[in-house]
């Protein structure tokens, strides 16, 4: 590139159908409110960022205590235009995941909340690099996949792992 790059991942906008459902829901997965914009008064210049009409909305800042300058979740309740219930039936999903550590205590931590999730992966082959991961899903459909690496893994070795067999 020419004189610019990309530093971080700054944050990932969620959209909600109930605000305080959302954020009560990334709660109980450790984030906190950094940023209340509940009460903040749109104005009409953002639509042209974003596209739309006088958009208008209620949102919150979220982020992990552990990770303070790490990417923040900007959770949206648009009150123009609306947001749709989620979909029924399958459809591919919006998926936000999240490395962590002991997956195993997450998975029954989740449980012990309440939180309905898709049953613990231990990935196969071993060569993959995953310990295994765990998903739920948001009060707005948004798939969370919780995963666990193996100690100096960036990332799953899918091509070389997946490719052997």
């Amino acid at each position: 590139m020419s004189g610019w790059s990309i530093e971080r991942l700054y944050h990932t906008v969620i959209n909600a159908t109930d605000l305080d459902r959302t954020i009560a829901f990334y709660q109980a997965l450790g984030f906190a409110v950094l940023n209340d914009r509940r009460t903040v008064d749109w104005p009409d210049y953002l639509g042209s960022l974003f596209g739309l009409t006088k958009p208008k909305g209620r949102g919150v800042l979220m982020n992990l205590p552990a990770d303070p300058d790490g990417p923040m979740l900007d959770i949206i309740q648009w009150l123009q235009p609306r947001v749709p219930p989620p979909l029924a039936g399958e459809v591919p999903p919006r998926i936000i995941a999240f490395r962590v550590k002991n997956v195993h205590a997450c998975a029954a931590d989740l449980k012990a909340r309440g939180i309905p999730t898709f049953a613990l992966i231990e990935p196969q082959p071993k060569s993959l690099g995953v310990i295994g991961c765990v998903c739920a899903r948001d009060p707005d459909g948004t798939l969370i996949e919780l995963i666990e690496l193996q100690p100096g893994i960036r990332h799953s070795r899918a091509n070389e792992a997946l490719n052997a067999d």
